[in-house]
Order: structure tokens, then sequence, then C-alpha cells
């Protein structure tokens, strides 16, 4: 497992589809925090497709990046895969060694295939485990009704959602398990 306090590396990925075997990344946005969910870092970024990918979105996710502004920073300011993914990895890497990083969102599990499929340095940069704040809202409205988080509308951008996955994961921290992030204890010492 890792050593020393963990940090958190909050990531949202906007894509044409979920499908990673025939759709593409358009943005990605990370934050770095550590356990008291605190920005330590943060980081975003529009890759760059070419018309023909951007066709194949359907008219529901074409509708939501156009009015969202992103297929037109797709096209004026996006940047190569390749350059996103190295200044990705480069802010990851200052603030968590290899295996170090404890990749957070919400439905983690999609954006992390898109990691295995398109930036496999990122996602081996990572910790094995993923933590999942989808799983943490379906936990607190079967056990702690009241304690359930007024989902906002999304944005669909990226960054946006990364900050509102965090706010969602504090509001659980504060309602559904009373944790004070602002007097965490300590890392565990080992027994002497």
């Amino acid at each position: 497992m890792m050593s020393g306090e963990p940090r958190f590396v909050w990531l949202d990925m906007e894509m044409t589809g979920l499908n990673p075997d025939y759709d593409a990344i358009l943005e990605i946005a990370v934050v770095v925090t550590g356990p008291d969910l605190k920005p330590l870092a943060s980081i975003e970024r529009v890759v760059f497709q070419p018309d023909d990918v951007l066709a194949r979105m359907s008219a529901k996710v074409r509708e939501i990046h156009t009015h969202n502004g992103l297929v037109d920073d797709v096209r004026t300011k996006g940047l190569d895969l390749r350059v996103v993914e190295r200044d990705v990895l480069r802010e990851i890497a200052q603030h968590c060694g290899p295996g170090q990083g404890l990749l957070c969102g919400r439905s983690i599990h999609n954006d992390w295939k898109f990691l295995v499929k398109y930036m496999q340095r990122i996602e081996q940069h990572l910790h094995f485990l993923r933590v999942d704040v989808s799983t943490f809202s379906v936990l607190v409205d079967a056990w702690y009704p009241n304690a359930r988080y007024p989902h906002p509308q999304q944005t669909h951008r990226a960054m946006e959602d990364v900050k509102a996955g965090i706010q969602e994961m504090r509001h659980y921290c504060h309602s559904a398990f009373r944790v004070d992030l602002d007097h965490l204890p300590g890392p565990l010492q080992p027994k002497s």
C-alpha cells in the first residue's frame, strides 16, 4: 500500500461518447488533494480532435458539447493528446510518486478505461485502487437518506465536474460519515 499521507487524484474527462474503443477524449481535468480534500494542484487541458472524430458524436453528446463550448474549444484550443498526457502526468508526479495517487471521481471507472486506452503513462503512474464517488452516492442514498446530496446539473466540462465530485465527497464526509476534514488525525503509526 502507500506510505505517508494519501494523495487523491481527482479526474474527469469529457469524451465523444462512452466507448473507449470507438470514442475519443475531448477534455481532461485533474485536481490533486490530500485526505482533507483541499486542492494541492490542478490542471485542465482540451484535446484536439479532427472533424471526422467529432462527427461520430451522437446528437445528444454533440448538443451538450456544442452548448457548453467544448466543440469550439477542441477546434481552437485543443492540444495533441501526447502533449496533454505529458502535461497532466507532470502535474500529478509533482505531488505523488509512482503508485501513490488514488484515482478519484464520479463514475471514475469509465474515465479509467479511457486512461488505459489513450493515456497509459498516467494510468500506470497511479495506484491500482480507485475511489468512486458514485458508489458513495448509492450507499448514502440507501443507508443515510437524510444525508443525500442534492446533485446540481452537470456542466459536462471537466474541471467543473471534478470540483463538483470533490464537493459531493465533502458533503458525504460531513453529513453521512461525520468526518471533520479540517481536523483529521495524522497517518497511522506502526506499533513499536
